[in-house]
């Protein structure tokens, strides 16, 4: 409450009953009925809560559809005088953080503690600091920006464990050719399963679905991805897609260094080229 009623003197402040207007239609919001007494005075402050009030502040959706109007709100005041606009980052920060959200570099409002993932097995790796880069962008509240970290965990999490096997690779290979190559090297390419192993057939088709799982992440990241300059969002394109794509970088990464930490030793006895 705290923090709507903050936004709702930016927008006094900062904003024309145009800019409030435009701000919440933009996310589908539509006006409540005028109360016979308001509690506010100021028109921008009530056309504000005309739309505010009439929102389910419950329901995620609507919920992340109003932070998008908050993010319109806070970019308003990008003119205005440095040492103030400090003073109200420090206040919005504050109040953000009581319910869960921080503003970042950016100007995006975003939960300040992402789904936390599992964390990846990175021991055995002389510098992680790249998959970890990765790791901190899986915001599934940006879906865009998801799906390229997803496809960029695979990249780097191939290349990674290439290294630590000592395997050479292009720098600038695609996916594809990068799954094939980690999975070869690390015996757990359909390639590399014996024809008498036990449960062959099971064997080969889970292990080329799952070099499928990384290649349609990378196929997604073509079609919705942040990478390609593009100047419209993609429609359709929600949180449960990114979680998609996130989860599924996530389980494809996991293998491969739990893979590596049970190759390591094998892979450590190799004589040196």
């Amino acid at each position: 409450m705290r923090v709507r009623r903050e936004f709702r003197e930016l927008c006094s402040g900062w904003g024309t009953l145009r800019l409030i207007e435009d701000a919440f239609d933009a996310e589908g919001f539509v006006p409540g009925p005028e109360p016979e007494e308001w509690e506010v005075s100021g028109m921008r402050r009530r056309l504000f809560d005309s739309y505010a009030d009439v929102i389910d502040w419950q329901n995620r959706e609507q919920v992340d559809r109003a932070m998008r109007v908050f993010e319109e709100v806070w970019s308003w005041g990008e003119g205005v005088e440095a040492e103030y606009r400090e003073r109200e980052l420090a206040k919005m920060l504050r109040l953000l953080d009581k319910d869960g959200y921080t503003i970042d570099d950016r100007g995006r409002i975003r939960p300040a503690r992402l789904p936390r993932l599992a964390e990846l097995p990175l021991e055995h790796l002389d510098d992680p600091a790249s998959i970890e880069e990765h790791l901190g962008r899986l915001d599934p509240d940006d879906p865009p920006l998801a799906i390229s970290s997803a496809k960029s965990l695979i990249e780097a999490t191939c290349k990674k464990v290439l290294e630590a096997l000592g395997e050479e690779y292009e720098e600038r290979a695609e996916v594809p050719q990068l799954v094939k190559s980690v999975q070869m090297a690390l015996k757990a390419h359909p390639e590399t399963i014996a024809p008498t192993a036990k449960g062959k057939d099971t064997i080969v088709r889970v292990l080329a679905s799952l070099s499928q799982v990384a290649i349609g992440v990378a196929e997604l990241r073509n079609e919705y991805g942040t990478d390609h300059g593009r100047t419209r969002p993609s429609k359709g394109l929600g949180p449960r897609h990114a979680h998609l794509a996130v989860d599924a970088a996530h389980t494809y990464c996991r293998f491969l260094l739990q893979t590596l930490h049970d190759r390591l030793p094998e892979a450590s006895q190799r004589p040196a080229p």
